[in-house]
């Protein structure tokens, strides 16, 4: 299969992005209220980077991803902070490869928008089983670090060593 990862750039961009992610939101595993949820989903279309990923044979939507640079604690002035506020495939088109793909893709659309970018933050619930597998993996990379903060994780990864990863996952691809 061939997969488009398309950056957004145009207003439909924009809509399609938000109305996919509107269609999945239950599927995000975001553990906040709905309003909360949409401005997670949606900050990334004012403060930062989307991307959309397209299965090439029918060009149907399969999956998103949008950070923001900078962060609310610090008004956005510190853009070399870059926060991943979703990443979402579909679930019929979850593998490893697929994932270590889009991540490279949105890891090079990051570098090309914004230079300054020197580390990658997320947050998340403990309690997600696929998401804990995922970053059980990136737990050898030298400055991965994970904080508890009340009943979420705060993770945190230097770009360059996260790119490094995800480029060579795309050049030796594991099982899924």
């Amino acid at each position: 299969m061939s997969f488009l990862f398309r950056p957004c750039r145009f207003e439909m961009d924009y809509e399609a992005y938000a109305r996919f992610l509107l269609e999945y939101h239950a599927s995000l595993n975001l553990p906040y209220p709905f309003a909360m949820k949409l401005a997670f989903m949606c900050s990334p279309l004012q403060l930062g980077r989307t991307m959309l990923i397209l299965d090439e044979g029918s060009y149907a939507y399969i999956g998103a991803a949008g950070c923001v640079y900078g962060t609310g604690e610090h008004d956005y002035e510190d853009r070399h902070r870059c926060q991943i506020e979703v990443a979402f495939l579909l679930e019929a088109y979850r593998s490893t490869g697929l994932f270590a793909r889009a991540m490279a893709a949105f890891l090079e659309q990051i570098q090309t928008d914004n230079p300054a970018v020197e580390t990658i933050q997320f947050w998340a619930s403990p309690e997600h089983a696929e998401l804990r597998k995922l970053v059980s993996r990136w737990r050898s990379l030298p400055g991965f670090k994970e904080t508890a903060v009340g009943d979420r994780m705060f993770y945190t990864i230097p770009f360059i060593e996260l790119l490094a990863y995800a480029e060579q996952r795309t050049k030796n691809p594991r099982p899924s």
